[in-house]
């Protein structure tokens, strides 16, 4: 049985290919399609007479791990499967890469790159992974967004340890173990110092968690604080 192999290099709103023999050979010139229903039948097409001047072939397709711009060509390929015998797999660009320099390419280009895809595939059959249908995609994308709201949030406190140093600088005594809800919820409506030492206790006291007490002790200190930024950008930036 005959293999092909073809590699795709996926930018934002098209994708470069290319197919290569077993013998690293071109079969199928560099050709690029645009992300569209379009693009993808011509796809479709390009495979299909290949497959029928070879019908004992399989295609080993493959893209680079772009952050998802590669969705849509993957989940055609893997729609190609119902009709077509192909193979489909996302790599990791690292591979590809070190695998290019190690043929001492120097040059990049979108045609260049996706000849090194393929060519990474008849290289390196062994460590290619193929799935026909990835049922963990979804829950990988959520993955990646609670990943990426961590490190946001993580990013946020950080900037506004760094304002209440010239805020209200005696609220990092409470927030040495992380910032409590209750000092956010403080903060929201109090931003800076002055802002609090203008302030109500009784009002303050609604705040949930802060007692009259700790809220007599915020004010009094908040009017006699050494913060530096009592301006209104500040205030708005905490």
């Amino acid at each position: 049985m005959q293999s092909f192999y073809l590699g795709a290099d996926v930018s934002k709103g098209y994708a470069d290919f290319v197919i290569l023999d077993e013998q690293k050979q071109t079969v199928v010139e560099n050709f690029q399609l645009d992300d569209t229903s379009n693009g993808h039948g011509r796809l479709f097409n390009v495979l299909g007479q290949l497959i029928d001047r070879h019908p004992q072939s399989t295609v080993f397709a493959a893209v680079e791990s772009t952050g998802g711009y590669e969705n849509n060509w993957v989940h055609s390929l893997q729609r190609f499967q119902l009709t077509l015998n192909v193979s489909v797999a996302r790599l990791n660009p690292l591979g590809v890469m070190h695998n290019s320099k190690a043929g001492l390419k120097r040059n990049t280009t979108d045609k260049i790159s996706a000849r090194s895809i393929a060519e990474y595939l008849i290289a390196h059959r062994e460590k290619v992974t193929y799935r026909n249908n990835d049922q963990w995609a979804g829950l990988r994308k959520q993955w990646g967004f609670i990943k990426m709201l961590t490190k946001q949030c993580t990013q946020m406190l950080n900037q506004l340890e760094s304002l209440l140093y010239t805020a209200n600088p005696d609220l990092l005594k409470y927030c040495k173990d992380g910032v409590p809800n209750w000092v956010l919820k403080l903060l929201a409506k109090y931003g800076t110092a002055a802002h609090l030492g203008r302030a109500r206790v009784p009002a303050v006291a609604k705040i949930p968690y802060i007692s009259k007490k700790r809220a007599s002790e915020l004010v009094r200190t908040a009017k006699n604080s050494v913060a530096s930024a009592t301006d209104p950008v500040t205030r708005q930036l905490v």
